[in-house]
């Protein structure tokens, strides 16, 4: 594991600038749902892409995004040190968070972490069905410290997904996933 270069947002934006080394995209539309790639653009490749995916128009999204030439890891904050204001201000007033994000992986996977587990286990139940394959188990990054960014939405849990190179870079796969998750948030938030 890489240890990160700064332990929370404000080390970051005291060396990094805003619009130049990153960029924070929100669409809060006043959906108690939130979707939340806190390691966007090229930090984590595509999780963008599908946060705004699964979000569309009917729930809010943040993403933090790395935008730099190169050199993009150094901006990510690990989840439970992530603590960009807006998001947390965001967060505070969503009962439903899914965040995104990606591992390495070449098999096209998706692993489900998170504290909300009623919430995880119909989204795996839905993914499956799509045939979107999903481990059983994210040893790795269980997301279940209650300081995980995808555990601060007002409830105190959400959902974390991480999905795999293998996947990401599967355009057909990638709007499956969008797709089979954003029906299952606009079935289980109904």
């Amino acid at each position: 594991m890489v240890k990160d270069t700064y332990n929370n947002f404000n080390e970051l934006k005291n060396t990094e600038k805003l619009n130049e080394d990153y960029k924070i995209s929100i669409f809060d539309i006043g959906s108690p749902t939130t979707i939340i790639a806190p390691h966007g653009g090229k930090i984590e490749p595509k999780t963008s892409y599908i946060a705004a995916g699964i979000a569309r128009d009917q729930f809010n999204y943040y993403c933090f995004e790395g935008i730099k030439p190169n050199h993009n890891r150094r901006l990510h904050i690990t989840s439970h040190n992530f603590d960009e204001p807006q998001a947390l201000k965001l967060l505070a007033r969503s009962q439903t968070v899914v965040a995104v994000h990606a591992c390495t992986e070449d098999k096209a996977l998706v692993y489900p972490g998170g504290r909300d587990g009623k919430l995880m286990g119909a989204i795996v139940k839905e993914l499956k069905a799509v045939g979107i394959a999903v481990a059983n188990r994210n040893f790795k990054y269980p997301g279940v410290n209650p300081d995980n960014i995808c555990n601060r939405g007002a409830s105190g849990r959400g959902a974390q997904l991480e999905i795999s190179r293998g996947l990401r870079d599967d355009i057909n796969k990638v709007l499956m996933l969008c797709s089979a998750i954003h029906t299952t948030l606009t079935n289980f938030t109904a």
